[in-house]
């Protein structure tokens, strides 16, 4: 491996053996580092890294990928590995924080792919490692050791991140009103959720839907965060209502989104990146001072006796090794997360998908799938990819559930299956679901609740196909379960030692062969799991 810095130090450190780990200690006055390295495409046929979601990337070998890390955004990983899942080369790099770039191309004539590692140094910059990873057995493996590799703690989180969410955004967009948020929540408790979060829609005056038009002006009002009196006329008393119903209370916040007719736009000329879009300007996070919003978010969520926030689009600005930012971003996530954590200890705070790192766990409470309305196996997707992200450190949430109106019930079913991967999350208009609907959404949520030690605890271990996930495992030593989109991959589920509770979203019924095969309510499903059903198998 060769290694270099912008100052003119050059170093070349051999790579061999299963496990290379090269440390590296930036030299004073370096504020960039590159990496060059190879590694060999025998029995490789498929590529990871962070930023992929499940898809036909997985099982191929793209001629050029590249993904740009940060504290806010990804993390510097790659891995390498075969049909069979087995680990052939995994690239890490232990500083997470600092913005870094990974660039890998296929070089034909050597049979390899050649990566270019880009990391920018600043003044926090601390000693790193630098690590290889050839080490046999499932390439999952490899990104486990690079977790464990960073030394982090087990941070506790409040025991509400842990509970099923219901929230507002899918079905209402910003057409939210406090009366519709007091009848949802009220249905919402009784089907199992205790926790809501209002979505976009509650700090102006408009009632619109996400729609073509609608979309290139929709975040202009963005950026003041102040409570929409028409919408919620009472708000500080409304709050207090629904946490009698029993729920924890959370309200969406973006503060990189600057709106154009915001008052914080209008009275901070310069402060943005100046690319406009849908109304609004991103926040130059290494110019602007963001101490008044955060003030402003914090006095929002004490003054109402919010339990939470929601906090979104952290990565709107993404790390850049050209243009630095990665540090700054993080000090404004510290700052907010550290001032609601001062005011509430158990502040709820919500991330997406994205920038739900290893570098994150400590500042937010749950981290979410990214959004995928309608699309339960795309939800199931993200969800095993937080899962390979952040293992089970921290609350892993699904993007809430939504289907359309007179969806089957095979269907809603397999929606909250799918979300089993994580904790539950739904967007409906619960006053008008049908019956056998509430049905099942209550009976996957209490499962949800009745194993929840098990899905949020257990180790995983995910199956994928030559283009997807086909499976997701969870074993905690005396059960298991295994949410299935390949019916073909059953047997692989199946433990002669204990129990295995089967998810099956396939289109195929599964024939189990196993004795004492009973569905979730103990009844004998006569050795056949149907598609879109989920059962209890006892080997033996």
């Amino acid at each position: 491996m060769k290694i270099s810095f912008d100052n003119g130090a050059c170093f070349e450190y051999p790579v061999s053996g299963d496990y290379s780990e090269i440390p590296v200690t930036p030299p004073q006055g370096a504020t960039r580092m590159t990496a060059e390295f190879s590694i060999s495409l025998v029995d490789v046929q498929g590529v990871w890294v962070s930023s992929l979601v499940p898809g036909p990337e997985k099982q191929g070998l793209p001629w050029k990928l590249q993904q740009e890390c940060g504290a806010s955004k990804n993390f510097p990983l790659a891995a390498c590995f075969n049909l069979g899942g087995e680990n052939r080369g995994t690239f890490s790099c232990t500083d997470i924080w600092d913005d870094s770039r990974i660039c890998i191309a296929v070089n034909q004539e050597m049979g390899c792919y050649d990566f270019v590692f880009t990391l920018s140094l600043s003044e926090k910059t601390e000693p790193f490692k630098l690590v290889i990873d050839r080490k046999p057995g499932d390439w999952q493996d490899a990104v486990k050791r690079f977790r464990e590799s960073l030394g982090f703690p087990q941070y506790s989180y409040p025991a509400a991140a842990w509970d099923p969410v219901y929230c507002t955004w899918y079905v209402v967009h910003g057409a939210v009103t406090q009366d519709f948020v007091e009848a949802g929540a009220k249905v919402a408790t009784e089907l199992g959720f205790t926790t809501l979060i209002v979505d976009d829609g509650w700090c102006y005056d408009d009632m619109k839907r996400v729609s073509p038009t609608t979309i290139a002006s929709w975040y202009e009002m963005i950026g003041d965060w102040e409570i929409s009196n028409s919408k919620f006329p009472d708000f500080k008393a409304h709050v207090k209502r629904v946490q009698d119903m029993g729920m924890k209370y959370m309200l969406w916040v973006a503060p990189h989104l600057w709106g154009f007719k915001s008052e914080l736009y209008r009275s901070n000329p310069g402060m943005t990146i100046g690319q406009p879009i849908e109304g609004y300007d991103k926040m130059d996070i290494n110019r602007a001072d963001f101490s008044g919003l955060v003030e402003k978010l914090r006095r929002l969520a004490a003054d109402n006796d919010l339990d939470g926030l929601k906090i979104d689009f952290i990565d709107i600005v993404p790390p850049n090794v050209d243009n630095p930012n990665a540090r700054a971003t993080e000090k404004l996530v510290a700052d907010l997360t550290g001032a609601l954590k001062t005011d509430n200890p158990d502040a709820l705070i919500e991330f997406r998908q994205s920038y739900s790192t290893m570098a994150t766990l400590k500042y937010a409470t749950q981290f979410r799938a990214g959004d995928v309305p309608f699309n339960y196996l795309m939800n199931f997707g993200r969800l095993v990819e937080l899962r390979l992200a952040i293992g089970n450190a921290a609350p892993v949430h699904a993007d809430p559930a939504y289907w359309a109106f007179g969806e089957k019930s095979i269907n809603v079913a397999r929606h909250m299956m799918a979300m089993l991967v994580g904790v539950p999350m739904l967007s409906m208009d619960l006053n008008k679901l049908t019956d056998i609907e509430k049905r099942i959404i209550r009976y996957y949520v209490d499962f949800y609740n009745a194993h929840r030690q098990l899905i949020n605890h257990g180790s995983w271990r995910m199956l994928f196909g030559q283009s997807d996930v086909d499976a997701a495992i969870v074993d905690n030593g005396s059960e298991k379960m295994a949410v299935l989109c390949d019916a073909g991959r059953f047997a692989e589920c199946v433990d002669g030692d204990k129990p295995v509770w089967i998810m099956n979203l396939s289109p195929r019924d599964i024939v189990c062969n196993c004795q004492n095969a009973v569905d979730t309510e103990c009844n004998p499903v006569n050795g056949v799991i149907p598609a879109g059903g989920s059962g209890l198998v006892i080997a033996g």
